[in-house]
This record gives structure tokens, C-alpha cells and sequence, in this order.
């Protein structure tokens, strides 16, 4: 196949290889970037660049002086975060496409989406001073890092006893020495800009994933969102097909809205909502990314037959995509990804379970995150997790989806040995 041109990949890991493979697959060449010489996606790739992901100015520079055949297209990344900054000052320094810096830095921090999403109707939840006394009717309410990633850090205060231990534990704990504690900035300052507290929004949770084309919104997937009953509510489920199908307009209205406030465009695009007892659509999280959780590469494809990634790159490179078929159909089977977590606290792996799929159950991947003996702490976020697998469940007049999930998670916990 003759080579269209070149699509730069910022990353080369595990989770990267569906996206260049689908850039080989539609006929680009592939630059990888990935600091890790055992990176699989470098093997796949026609050319290589050993750097971090993080270092945006060193690898723009590298680009610029490969004399290449051809031009680059396109620039994308599987990763979120800095990575996420990378690919978005690197689309703007060579005219390519992606999210814009300002829709990125919109997105990557909590009070700014929240503003921005408020200021076009979307609910959102209801932000606390922490540096006054909170009254009595505002616990429980949430605390979590402001440009945090992967649920790290994330608490929930339910009584004010437990905050006030909680404040007085923080100014017993010893301060890093960092150059942020010699700017002149007081102590309540550097809170506010770290740290938001919010009220807590009863219900369950939903990811939306899509993509973004000139300026029109291509959703793939609404899934259903489970996570660990304590702090910081580690991803345990995300599954299909999405039962409140009366929500669908809603939810599709709120996303189309909050992409035009924020000025999403040209990207990927993935958001969480929680969904209170009366139907209500809170924002929780919606950043220009791929997102992780297998959904794109595992549970879209298989389920709804769509294929993500080859949309993703024609996309980038600028060719017209076409909608993702089927997103709001409900299949007659369940489908889900789903993890096994350590119980809260700090505890060592002493083993995997002997998982199998059972009846009409068909095993997609079944892969382990964490080897036997490793020490594992829950308040490091979604990335103790120790294994995954991906499941296309039974048919759903045999059981509810509750009882699929059970039975799944029940079957996936590992074994640990607590310290």
C-alpha cells in the first residue's frame, strides 16, 4: 500500500498500539514517540523518537529536523494529561488538528469546566468554601484534586467530626520542599488552586465517549459507570447496553453544549455524568481525550461493531468521518469491562483468582495489571487496580444487569493479605 504520509503518535505503549494500528491500517506512516526503548508500538512503527511524551519542545524540535518523505497529517495520543498538552501545542505548531491549548487547559482543570458548563445550563455540582466553616447541611460533600487524574485523592466527608480530623492531620503532616512553598502565596491561596470541595451528588454514574469533527459531536458509546463504595472510588464496571434510554436527548444535549462552550473540536471527547434519583444530568469530568477502561479498543467494537480507532485517525488527518451506527441500540446481551480492586487501605497481592467465563458468556481479554507480591495502596487511585478482563454477558432476559456485574465481580477478586 502507498503511504498517504505520516501520523505522529505521542506515546508507544500498550494502550497506544490500537491507535497506530489503525494509522498502518489506513496507509500512514507512523512516528512514535515513547521514552520506554520497550515500548510495542516502536516495533510497529516506521520511525522512532526516544522522548517523554511530556517534553512537548523536545519533540517539536526532533519532528522538525527529520527529513522526511512526505508530511504529517496528523497527531493524536491514547494517553490523557500532559500527553493530552503535548499533542495539542504540537497540532498548533504544525497546523494540525486537535483540541486547542486553551480547550485543554479548560478541561484539566476542575473550576474552570465547571464554570464554563454552568454558564451554558449544565448542571454541575456545587462548590464549597473550605477555608470558612461549612454548616452542618453541606456533608457529605466531595474533596479531590483540582487537576487530578485517575481518581487519585479523591475523599468523601460525610460528617464535620471527620473533616475536622482530617484538617488537623494536614497541618500535623510535614511539608514538602518544593519551589511552590517558596512562592509568596499564603496557605489558603495554594488550597484553593490544589484542592475543590463539592457537594455530593447522589446516583450512578455514565461515560460518554465520541469524537468531535468540525465542530459536530459523533457520540460511540453511553455506558454505565460502577466504582469501589470507599475513597477514591476506584473504576470497578463500566457495562452495556445503557438502560435509561429516555435520557439519551438529554445527555446528547449536554455534551453538544459543553463542546461548543469549551471550544472542543477536531478531537477525541469523553465525559462522566452522575445521574441523580430524579433524572437530573450532573457533570463530573469531560476532558478531549480517548479515555481509558478498554472501552474504545474492546467494548465499543465488540458490542456495537464500531470501529473507534479508524475513525480517531481520519479524524486527525482531516478525512470526513462517518457516524458510529448503533450507539443507542440496546442488543439483546450485556457487555462490560470490568476490575478486580485490593480492599481500601494498603495490602499485598497474594494472588489472582482462577477466573473462566460462564454460560453464554464470551471472553474478550483477560489481563493482569500487578504481579503476585506487589504492595498496593487505594488512595493512589485507579492505577492499584490488579486485573481487568472484558466480557460479552449473557442474553438480558436470563438476568438483570446487577446481577451480571455481581456475579463477574465475584468471580474476578483476587486474594490479598492486608498490613
Amino acid at each position: 500500500m502507498k503511504q498517504k504520509g505520516h501520523f505522529l503518535s505521542i506515546g508507544a505503549g500498550t494502550n497506544q498500539v490500537p491507535l497506530i494500528s489503525a494509522a498502518i491500517r489506513l496507509g500512514y506512516s507512523v512516528i512514535a514517540v515513547d521514552q520506554n526503548d520497550r515500548a510495542p508500538g516502536l516495533g510497529m512503527s516506521s520511525l522512532r523518537i526516544m522522548e517523554s511524551v511530556t517534553e512537548y519542545r523536545k519533540i517539536l524540535k526532533t519532528v522538525s529536523e527529520i527529513p522526511l518523505h512526505g508530511r504529517i497529517l496528523g497527531v493524536g495520543t491514547r494517553s490523557y494529561g500532559k500527553a493530552t498538552y503535548t499533542a495539542s501545542y504540537i497540532a498548533e505548531k504544525l497546523k494540525l488538528r486537535y483540541a486547542s491549548l486553551d480547550c485543554v487547559e479548560i478541561c484539566s482543570d476542575k473550576n474552570l469546566l465547571k464554570e464554563t458548563a454552568a454558564r451554558v445550563g449544565i448542571l454541575v455540582p456545587e462548590s464549597y468554601d473550605t477555608h470558612s466553616n461549612l454548616s452542618k447541611n453541606q456533608f457529605p460533600f466531595v474533596y479531590k484534586p483540582v487537576r487530578g487524574n485517575s481518581k487519585e485523592g479523591i475523599r468523601t466527608f460525610r460528617e464535620p467530626e471527620e473533616w475536622e480530623t482530617f484538617l488537623k492531620s494536614k497541618k500535623k503532616s510535614p511539608k514538602s520542599k518544593t519551589s511552590l512553598s517558596k512562592k509568596k502565596t499564603s496557605a489558603s491561596n495554594a488550597e484553593k488552586e490544589d484542592w475543590i470541595a463539592e457537594e455530593y451528588v447522589p446516583g450512578f454514574e455514565i461515560t460518554v465517549c465520541g469524537l468531535v469533527q468540525n465542530g459536530n459531536f459523533f457520540p460511540a458509546s453511553i455506558s454505565h459507570k460502577d466504582v469501589t463504595s470507599y475513597p477514591p472510588y476506584l473504576e470497578i464496571a463500566h457495562t452495556l447496553p445503557f438502560l435509561h434510554t429516555e435520557l439519551i436527548g438529554e445527555i446528547l444535549l449536554n455534551c453538544r453544549a459543553l463542546i461548543a462552550a469549551t471550544g472542543m473540536n477536531d478531537c477525541p471527547f469523553v465525559a462522566e455524568f452522575r445521574i441523580t434519583p430524579q433524572g437530573e444530568i450532573y457533570l463530573i469530568e469531560a476532558v478531549p481525550e480517548v479515555g481509558g477502561e478498554f472501552l474504545a479498543d474492546s467494548l465499543i467494537p465488540n458490542y456495537f461493531g464500531s470501529a473507534y480507532f479508524d475513525n480517531l485517525v481520519k479524524l486527525l488527518v482531516g478525512e470526513p468521518i462517518r457516524p458510529f451506527e448503533n450507539y443507542t441500540g440496546v442488543p439483546k446481551k450485556y457487555a462490560g469491562i470490568f476490575f478486580s480492586t485490593p480492599p481500601e487501605g494498603k495490602s499485598k497481592l497474594a494472588g489472582h483468582s482462577e477466573f473462566a467465563a460462564a454460560g453464554k458468556e464470551k471472553l474478550l481479554f483477560d489481563r493482569k495489571l500487578k504481579e503476585q507480591g506487589d504492595i498496593l495502596k487505594t488512595s493512589e487511585g485507579n492505577g492499584v487496580r490488579t486485573r481487568t478482563v472484558g466480557l460479552v454477558g449473557p442474553e438480558q432476559n436470563e438476568q438483570t444487569l446487577e446481577e451480571w456485574k455481581a456475579s463477574v465481580l465475584q468471580r474476578l477478586e483476587g486474594k490479598f493479605e492486608s498490613f
